[in-house]
């Protein structure tokens, strides 16, 4: 696929990898639609672009939100949605409470659902629509202390899949992608800590962006980054006990970080 003049909607764009994929689509001749809360980011983000973008500010956790972001995106012609908006949460089960257990299945897992739905629904036309959904490594490797996450990042893949496979006849394609740790502020200053010690390798959102092009550029269906995280997916799906292993020798390393949640 060539992204050149076409519209591009990116929720959570003033992320680290939001931004990191405004800039490289940009770049590419795509015009974009930024989605995000701060409006004050927003603007900055869109002015520094340059010419032909756009940026809504919303909370697609609201029902408002979303029916404005789709409005938006009819308007537009937009054929492209990359639901990459999200946060993480690591700590205990038991010191999660429910609002913020909530909060991270509503922002990772639901909002995108019901934007696909509504995205495919509403902005209907002849050409084909593409939807990536940006889940995580952790999407099919359960962590410890990442309950709420994984939660959410593993009933996004699987409702990818189940949509990948009921669109597998029509024009329109949807996709998963799954980074492993990346160096934005997604991450507590005890999760950078821990991935130094356990000596997890972290991307720059800027590989994470290009290799998101790669994937929109041959509409590959799945896409997991990196190694060993790569090899860890699909051993975790063939023999998870041995997973089970590798993460408990870690377990006593990883619990001296825990800390409360942290969010994007």
């Amino acid at each position: 696929m060539n992204i050149k003049d076409k519209v591009i909607v990116i929720t959570g764009a003033t992320g680290g990898i939001g931004q990191a994929m405004a800039h490289l689509f940009a770049q590419q001749g795509a015009s974009l639609l930024l989605i995000a809360r701060d409006q004050v980011k927003l603007r900055n983000l869109t002015l520094a672009l340059g010419s032909g973008h756009h940026w809504l500010s919303a909370d697609i956790c609201t029902k408002e939100g979303r029916q404005n972001v789709i409005k938006l995106s009819s308007e537009l012609n937009a054929k492209i949605l990359i639901n990459n908006a999200g946060i993480s949460q690591f700590d205990s089960l038991i010191n999660i409470d429910e609002e913020a257990f909530n909060d991270a299945i509503m922002i990772n897992l639901m909002a995108p659902i019901y934007l696909t739905r509504s995205f495919l629904k509403k902005c209907e036309s002849k050409d084909a629509k593409t939807v990536v959904n940006v889940g995580s490594a952790l999407g099919s490797i359960g962590y410890p202390f990442y309950t709420s996450y994984c939660a959410s990042k593993f009933g996004l893949r699987g409702f990818t899949e189940a949509l990948q496979r009921e669109l597998s006849h029509s024009n329109d394609n949807v996709l998963y992608f799954a980074p492993r740790a990346t160096d934005t502020a997604i991450n507590s200053d005890a999760v950078i800590a821990m991935n130094k010690t356990l000596g997890n390798s972290v991307d720059e959102p800027e590989l994470v962006a290009f290799a998101l092009l790669k994937q929109l550029q041959s509409t590959s269906q799945r896409k997991v980054l990196g190694w060993p995280e790569k090899f860890f997916t699909r051993l975790n799906g063939l023999l998870p006990e041995l997973v089970d292993k590798a993460i408990s020798k870690q377990l006593k390393t990883i619990k001296q970080f825990t800390q409360p949640s942290s969010h994007s």
